[in-house]
C-alpha cells in the first residue's frame, strides 16, 4: 500500500511537470523603450518601464489557448517616447510586430506590422503593471493588453478558422471600457486606425470572410509550401481574390490596411519564383488595392 502510494504520488508529480509546457504563456515578446528624445533627470525611469512592460507582456497567460514553450508567438513592442507633458504624462509612438512559424520549415510569416502614433500614458518608476478589463485604471496597460490580444487573435485565426474570436471580443471589451476616459487612439469614428474601429472590424460578422481568407492564406497555403511549393502558392493566390472584393465594398477598411502593412513584402517573396501567369495574377489583384506600393509590386511583373 505504501509503495503504491508513493508510485501514484510520483506519477502525479511527473504529469504535473509534463503538462507545464502546455500552460506556457502565449507570447514571447521583446520590449524596447527609446527615450532619447525626452530630457529628464531620471533615466532609470525608462529602464524601469521597459522591464515592467516585459514582465507584464510575457509573465502571464492571456487566454485559455494552449501554447508549448517552443510555440510561443514571437513579437516585439518598440516604444519611442517623444514628449513629456506638463502633467507628467508621456506621449509616444508604439511599433508592434508579430510573426508565426510556418509548418515544417524554419520560416516565419509576418502577421502584424503596425505603427501606433497616438499613445499617451502615465508611469511611475518601479510601478507594477496589472490589468483587469472590467476595471481599467490606465491607458498604458489598456493599450498593451489590447495589442497582446490582437497578436494572439491573429495567430489563432491563422491556425484554425475563426480561432481568434475570443481575443477579438476581448479587444472590443477593452475599447468600449476606455471610452469614458477620452484617451486618444480609441475614437469611435473619424480615425479608421483607431483601436476601437480595429476591434469592431474584427468582430463584424459581415467581415468574417476576411478572417476565413486569413486562415486559408496561412494554413491552406503557407503551411503546405514545405511539401508542395506550387500547391501552396495556388492556395495563397486563390485566397487573395477576396481582397479586391472587400476593397470595393469598403475601400477604407482597416483590415485592408493591416493586411498590406504585414503581407505585401512576403507576397513578393513567395511569388518571385512563380511562373509568369501566377505572378501576373497576384500583381493584378494587389496592384488594384495597393497602388501606392507599386514599386514593391513591380517585382512581380
Amino acid at each position: 500500500m505504501i509503495k503504491a502510494f508513493w508510485e501514484y504520488l510520483f506519477l502525479g508529480i511527473f504529469c504535473a511537470v509534463g503538462v507545464y509546457p502546455l500552460s506556457a504563456q502565449e507570447v514571447n515578446a521583446t520590449v524596447k523603450v527609446n527615450s532619447s528624445a525626452v530630457q529628464v533627470a531620471n533615466r532609470q525611469l525608462f529602464v524601469s518601464l521597459e522591464n515592467a512592460l516585459h514582465t507584464f507582456i510575457n509573465g502571464r497567460r492571456w487566454t485559455e489557448a494552449h501554447y508549448g514553450e517552443s510555440e510561443r508567438i514571437k513579437c516585439s513592442f518598440n516604444l519611442i517616447v517623444t514628449e513629456m507633458l506638463p502633467s507628467g504624462s508621456f506621449r509616444g509612438e508604439l511599433y508592434v510586430q508579430s510573426h508565426r512559424t510556418v509548418l515544417n520549415s524554419n520560416r516565419y510569416s509576418p502577421l502584424l506590422n503596425l505603427r501606433d502614433r497616438q499613445f499617451e500614458f502615465d508611469y511611475r518608476e518601479y510601478q507594477p503593471l496589472d490589468f483587469d478589463p472590467t476595471f481599467i485604471q490606465g491607458n498604458l496597460t489598456a493599450v498593451i493588453a489590447w495589442y497582446v490580444y490582437l497578436i494572439i487573435g491573429l495567430d489563432l485565426d491563422s491556425r484554425s478558422s475563426l480561432g481568434g474570436t475570443a481575443c477579438f471580443r476581448q479587444m472590443e471589451v477593452i475599447a468600449t471600457g476606455v471610452q469614458s476616459y477620452g484617451w486618444s487612439g480609441w475614437e469611435t469614428s473619424g480615425n479608421n486606425r483607431s483601436r476601437y474601429i480595429m476591434a469592431a472590424a474584427f468582430n463584424d460578422g459581415s467581415q468574417s470572410k476576411y478572417r476565413q481568407m486569413w486562415y486559408d492564406y496561412h494554413s491552406g497555403g503557407l503551411d503546405r509550401m514545405a511539401g508542395d511549393i506550387r500547391e501552396g502558392q495556388e492556395k495563397i493566390a486563390s485566397s487573395l481574390v477576396l481582397i479586391p472584393l472587400l476593397y470595393k465594398q469598403r475601400p477604407e477598411s482597416v483590415l485592408i490596411l493591416l493586411f498590406g502593412d504585414a503581407k505585401l513584402h512576403e507576397l513578393v517573396d513567395i511569388f518571385s519564383e512563380a511562373d509568369l501567369q501566377m505572378k501576373q495574377q497576384v500583381y493584378s489583384v494587389m496592384n488594384e488595392v495597393y497602388p501606392t506600393h507599386r514599386v514593391e509590386l513591380n517585382k512581380l511583373r
